[in-house]
């Protein structure tokens, strides 16, 4: 199934108010995959001496692309995802420019869906941070028979 990019854009950017303030702008969506860009603004450094991106954008990010790359396994307009868990280990800092993440799924099943994300500037070959997310899901398809 090739997951529809409007319905994915308006999510990712416009739906979720947090997001629309943050300024995420999708990238990609496919079947198990969504990446997406955070253009860079001053709001989001953490640090002012430092000059960094505030990790909690980077794992909001994370979160973001993990639940996408999720949704795009959905079937029906009632199924369900929410996030159980959430992992995310900062490699380096984030710089005051913009920024990549990408969700994967790993494994996904009936109830849980496993994804690793990772968030880098320029290349994912120097990732910045990297995550682990589980999300609960709820599958009319898997429950109505």
């Amino acid at each position: 199934m090739e997951a529809p990019k409007e319905l994915f854009q308006n999510i990712i950017e416009e739906f979720i108010p947090f997001h629309k303030v943050i300024g995420f702008k999708l990238i990609d969506v496919r079947e198990n995959f969504v990446s997406l860009l955070i253009p860079y603004k001053p709001e989001l450094i953490g640090d002012p001496r430092r000059r960094s991106i505030h990790g909690g954008v980077i794992a909001t990010a994370m979160d973001a692309v993990g639940g996408a790359a999720g949704i795009t396994t959905l079937k029906h307009y009632d199924d369900k995802l929410s996030t159980i868990d959430l992992r995310v280990d900062y490699l380096s800092p984030g710089l005051a420019k913009d920024l990549i993440c990408e969700g994967t799924i790993v494994k996904s099943g009936n109830k849980v869906i496993f994804t690793r994300m990772i968030a880098y500037h320029d290349s994912p070959e120097n990732i910045i941070a990297e995550g682990r997310g589980v999300y609960s899901v709820s599958r009319v398809s898997h429950t109505k028979g």
